[in-house]
This record gives structure tokens, sequence and C-alpha cells, in this order.
């Protein structure tokens, strides 16, 4: 199982994979995209063809009403109405029949029929759809116009009495009203053929092999064979649909639950809206098995190809470079540190190959400098064992002059004395980098002691310290550099002086105040005052410098003055969360 761990093996391995996602995700995304065309191509198709035959079907039924409409307005039967004479009620079939056979919807219309108010008196033609209907008689057309009421569209569809073979019809009645008196002298009744009118629709159904149905009136009726099936279960909503294919405002193709298609083809009068329900076409089923199989091992064989040509060039392009890198690496950790130009390349690998021969060389000039470092520390330890000698000469002395002091009665020389050697043991013996406030201010008072005899009465000291504020960790000796440069360059110019320091807990910080009220400076010529005495050469700017590495991002350090009023330092540093 060593070879998977091979750069080379994993190259192979993952230009291989890598290669096999991208050409089946290139695969199902052109196949997608390809289905997706087809089925918006056989949406539009079927969109194009139903609305070729909704127009023409709605042409009819406009020609219908119109036809409808005209008779009933026709002032010359109007007039015959009226005063009603047989002569003229014959010779006006004439001009009625022409009338009818000349409409553009002859070929549709089964039964046009004229009658008086009291429907004893009729005039009849007989469209084109009509030659197996029964002679017209009262009761079957008393029958008929039941089905039909006046002055409204297309009824529901119904079978016609008028016919041998029971024929479905449409029909429309419209009452003739003599305008003067306001009377209804008379009715038009006219009714169409459903085989005639939607006779394209069952051709089209039969040449695409799909389910069509039309609409009438919330009623849904199937297109098959010789006959229109009335389906009362059906109930098509576009709205119900889950996705859209197509919308145009007359053509809507929707997705159903069960993954086929709906065409919805909306009237453009209302009368009729035709439904076609078809299945989503598949860009597989026209390949053959055959076909399909060949293409599969084609493009395998292209992916075997394209990855054996990017492993090789993988290869020489990554592995060989990484494998001379890691041998030289293998020599490097065997103490050998000698150049190796061949790794020196002008490529990515050549940028680290040159950092491994830098890294060799420094290498070697750093083991140098340790042995020379080793020496020294060596040298610097002995004298280190020396200077311990000087420190505890020093405290005897300084033990011996206390004692000799108080012998005397020289009570100020001790005490001087005293606070002079702990200053000095502070300095010498404390390794910490941070002390707390308390330990600062004690060192502040010892220093304050040796400063009241030097300057007498011309001087005073008081501090004021919250006890929240005593354990605050800060670097060593960072007040006494303020408080030295308080005496020598504040107080001392002026001849007397008060120091003040102020410690102070707030909600989000602590605040550390050294304040003397002697000559003060100007801010914009002088920004750092340096200390003459024990603490030589630390100035404000090292004090900052100290806070910010012992506490970073949480102290700030300003310094205020005004010439003849004083000078104030200021610390703030911000509380650890919790």
């Amino acid at each position: 199982m060593r070879v998977f761990h091979s750069v080379r093996t994993r190259i192979i391995l993952i230009s291989t994979l890598l290669l096999a996602l991208f050409l089946i995700a290139y695969t199902v995304t052109v196949w997608a995209i390809a289905n997706s065309y087809a089925l918006e191509s056989l949406s539009q198709t079927n969109s194009f063809s139903l609305s070729m035959i909704s127009s023409e079907i709605d042409s009819n039924t406009a020609n219908v009403r119109a036809l409808v409409t005209r008779v009933a307005i026709d002032n010359e039967l109007k007039n015959i109405l009226s005063d009603f004479d047989q002569s003229s009620w014959i010779d006006y079939y004439h001009q009625f029949e022409s009338m009818i056979q000349s409409n553009p919807a002859f070929n549709v219309i089964d039964r046009f029929i004229i009658t008086d108010s009291s429907m004893t008196h009729f005039l009849q033609v007989v469209g084109y759809a009509a030659s197996t209907g029964r002679p017209l008689r009262q009761g079957s057309f008393l029958d008929e116009a039941a089905h039909v009421p006046a002055d409204s569209g297309f009824s529901d569809i119904y079978a016609s009495t008028f016919s041998y073979e029971s024929y479905n019809v449409t029909g429309s009645q419209r009452s003739i009203i003599d305008y003067n008196t306001g009377r209804t002298i008379g009715y038009v009744f006219a009714t169409i053929n459903i085989d005639a009118l939607f006779e394209n629709l069952r051709g089209y159904q039969e040449l695409n092999g799909e389910a069509v149905y039309f609409c009438h009136n919330g009623e849904y009726y199937l297109a098959s064979g010789d006959d229109f099936t009335y389906r009362p279960e059906l109930s098509f909503s576009p709205s119900g649909a889950r996705h859209a294919v197509l919308n145009n405002g007359t053509s809507i193709v929707t997705r159903l639950d069960d993954g086929s298609y709906m065409l919805y083809q909306k009237s453009q009068n209302g009368d009729f809206d035709l439904l076609q329900v078809f299945s989503a076409p598949s860009i597989l089923g026209s390949f053959r098995n055959a076909t399909f199989i060949l293409l599969f091992f084609v493009i395998g064989f292209v992916v075997l190809v394209i990855a054996l040509i990017l492993s090789l060039y993988l290869n020489k392009a990554i592995y060989q470079p990484v494998k001379k890198l890691s041998k030289r690496i293998e020599k490097i950790q065997q103490s050998d540190f000698s150049q190796d130009n061949s790794i020196n390349t002008d490529d990515e690998f050549g940028m680290i190959g040159r950092g491994i021969n830098k890294l060799s060389s420094e290498v070697t000039d750093l083991m140098d400098r340790r042995v020379e470092d080793e020496r020294k520390k060596i040298e610097l330890e002995y004298k280190m064992l020396e200077s311990q000698i000087n420190p505890h000469f020093l405290y005897n002395t300084f033990n011996s002059i206390k004692w000799m002091a108080t012998i005397q009665g020289a009570s100020g020389i001790g005490e001087m004395i005293t606070s002079l050697s702990r200053l000095m043991k502070n300095i010498s013996k404390r390794d910490e980098s941070l002390w707390t406030l308390s330990e600062e201010l004690s060192f502040i008072d010892d220093y304050f002691v040796i400063m009241k005899y030097r300057y007498g009465n011309t001087i005073s000291y008081c501090r004021s310290l919250d006890d929240e504020c005593r354990d605050i960790m800060i670097p060593r000796f960072t007040l006494q550099p303020l408080v030295e440069n308080a005496i020598f360059h504040g107080i001392e110019p002026k001849g007397t002086g008060a120091i003040a320091i102020m410690a102070k807990g707030f909600q989000s910080h602590y605040s550390i105040m050294v304040a003397d009220n002697g000559v003060g400076f100007d801010s914009t010529e002088e920004k750092d005052r340096k200390a003459d005495g024990v603490f030589r050469h630390i100035g404000v700017d090292n004090i900052r410098q100290r806070l910010s590495y012992a506490l970073p991002g949480r102290v700030s350090f300003s310094v205020h003055t005004r010439i003849g009023v004083g000078t104030a330092c200021i610390i703030r540093i911000a509380k650890e969360e919790k």
C-alpha cells in the first residue's frame, strides 16, 4: 500500500479522477441543456399547432355568433315578423339561405332556424355538417331549444334531437326584438356540429399520439377516434403546476406532479380552451443501445488518453523536481550541507531549491557562530561570578555605616543608608521584568527619603492608592524615572514644589498619574526629558516603549504640561477580560 503514498501515484489518480469528474459534469450539463432545449422546442411546436387550431375554432364560433346577431337585427325580417305575411316569409328564405351559405363558418353549422314568437312558423337552413339530420318538426325543435338558453353564449354540449346518429352540438339562441314596441317577435336558433368544429383537433391528436382535450363551460372532453368523450373527472389548472416551461399569456406549458407536461391554450373569445398532455422528450430515446455503448467506450478511451498525457506532463513538471528536492533534504539530514546547483531551476521549484542551498550555507555559518557564542558565554559566566563579590561588599559596608550612625545618634544618616541599601537590593537582585504597583511605590518611598535629605524641606511628596490598584503589574522602575524628572527638571529650577502620585480604578481601566507643580516645559520644543541621576538616559520614550512591550494593546501614556504650572504624566491600563 506504500505505492499510494507516492506523489506520482497521487498525481495519476487525482488527474484521472478530476478529468473524469469534469467530463461527467460536462456530459450531464450538456445533456440537461439539450433536454431543456428539446422540451422548449417541443413545447413551442405544440403551442404553435394548438394556437393555429384554437384560432380556427375561435374564428368559426365568432362567425356563427356574428351571423346570429346579423339575422336577429335584420330590419326586413323584423318587418315580416311584425305583420306576418306567409308569402314574404317564404320569399325571405332565399335571402336567409344565401346569408348562411356565404358565411365562412358554414362547414361547422349544423342548423340555422328562424321562428316567430309562437314557434309555429319556421325557416331552416341545414349546414354542411347536418347531412344525416332529421326533418324539422315543432316538437323536436322545442326539445332542442330547451337545451339552449335565450340571449346567451353557446350552450353546453349535448346530443342533438335532430340527428339520426345523435351527434353532439352546441347551440346559441337569440330573441328578435321589435325596438319600436319592445316586443319579442321571433327567435334565431343556431347549432354548431362539434365533430366538424374540432375536426382538425382530432386529426392533430391522431398525428401527435398525445391526449388532447378541450374545455367548454368548465367541462372537459377528450378528442379520440371518431368521437369526443366527456371527462367529468378532469380538472386542469395551470396555477397548480410546479414549473412553467412556457408562458406567453395564451399558451402556458407547465409540469405536472407525475412528471408529464400540460399545454394550456386559452381561447381568445372564451368559448373553447384546449389542453394537451405530453411526455418530456428524451434525447437518449433517439439512440440505440449499441450506439450508446459505443459512445460510452469512446468517452472512456478519451478520458484514459488525456489522463495518461496529463500524468506524464505532471510527472515531468512536478514529480521529478520534487524528487530532486527530497534527495537534497535527505543529504542535509545526514549533515551534508554542500551546494547542489541542479535544483536551481527557473520555476517555482527552483525558488525552493535556491532557498535550500541558501539555508545550507546559513546553517554552516550558524554552527560556526554557535561555537563562538558558547565560548563567549563561558567567559561571561566567569565574569558574572566575579561580579557577585561586589554587591555583598557594598551591603556589608552599608550595614557598618548604619550601626555607626545609630551609635553616634545620627538617625538621619541611618535612615538614609537603610533606604539606599534597599534601593540597591531591588536594583541588583530582582530578575523579574514586572512587579506590582505597591512594590514600585515602596521603591519610590525609599528613593524619596534620599532626595528629601538632599533637598530638605524644599520638596514634598504625597501619594494616593486605591486598594484595587495595589496588585497592578507594571514594568519595574516605570514611575521612578518620572519622579526623578519631576525633581530635577520641574522643582529644582523653581526652588520648591511638591510631587503627587495617584492610582485610581475605573470601570474599564486603571489610571496612574505622576504630577508636579514645577516650572513645566514647552512640549513642542522638548519631547523627552532625560534623568541625570541613578537611571541615566531613561526618558519618556523609553518608558512608553517598555509599557507597550510589557502590556501590548492595553496601555497608553500621555504627558500634559504648561509652563509655570507644572507637568502631569498619566498612564492608563485597560483591565483584562475575565
